[in-house]
């Protein structure tokens, strides 16, 4: 028989009423729940974005090599290197851009952290896009901003309307990022900023 376990002590040395139970609660509103998801998903949605332009550059500038080296054509190779560029300018754009939109400068102190939980939700956001029927690979994610910007807008729209922040985005994980933004933005007197 294993010894029972001390009681919680109440707040403020008051006492609890019987059959409450004093245990895990949710940070925020649900308002602001739905921001932080929706910024996680943004953020990993993003962070997949960007690595795939990347090595999508890599790889054309690495083929502007291969023509120059073994076709012995410049044009060619000048050619593709100046794809590989607008590819690789395309993505600082976007990085840029994101980053403002997101307050990057501002999260800064914990940037670690919200990097951590965005890396730890990117694997839950794409199977929940799978699910959906939208693009949800690393390298077919792009297609997701093509479609979400082209003819098929409507469409895409229809299908994320489908996403279920729930399966994407644990309430541990929001917890963590409100807490961290909420340190954020009081002082290190409480007060706020």
């Amino acid at each position: 028989m294993q010894p029972a376990l001390p009681e919680p002590s109440p707040p403020s040395g008051g006492t609890l009423p019987p059959g409450v139970d004093v245990g895990a609660f949710d940070q925020g509103t649900p308002v602001s729940r739905w921001a932080l998801a929706r910024y996680l998903v943004g953020r990993a949605v993003a962070e997949s974005v960007s690595r795939s332009l990347l090595i999508a550059g890599l790889l054309v500038l690495g083929l502007a090599a291969v023509c120059e080296w073994v076709l012995r054509s410049t044009f060619l190779a000048v050619l593709i290197a100046f794809v590989a560029v607008c590819v690789l300018g395309l993505r600082a754009v976007l990085r840029a851009v994101l980053n403002r939109l997101m307050a990057a400068d501002q999260v800064a102190p914990f940037e670690a952290r919200v990097r951590a939980l965005v890396a730890d939700t990117r694997a839950d956001v794409l199977r929940e896009l799978r699910r959906i029927g939208l693009p949800g690979h690393t390298w077919t994610l792009p297609l997701l901003a093509f479609r979400l910007a082209g003819r098929r807008r409507r469409a895409a729209l229809e299908r994320m309307r489908g996403f279920e922040i729930d399966r994407a985005v644990p309430r541990a994980r929001l917890d963590e990022l409100h807490l961290l933004l909420r340190s954020l933005s009081t002082g290190a007197d409480g007060s706020r900023r």
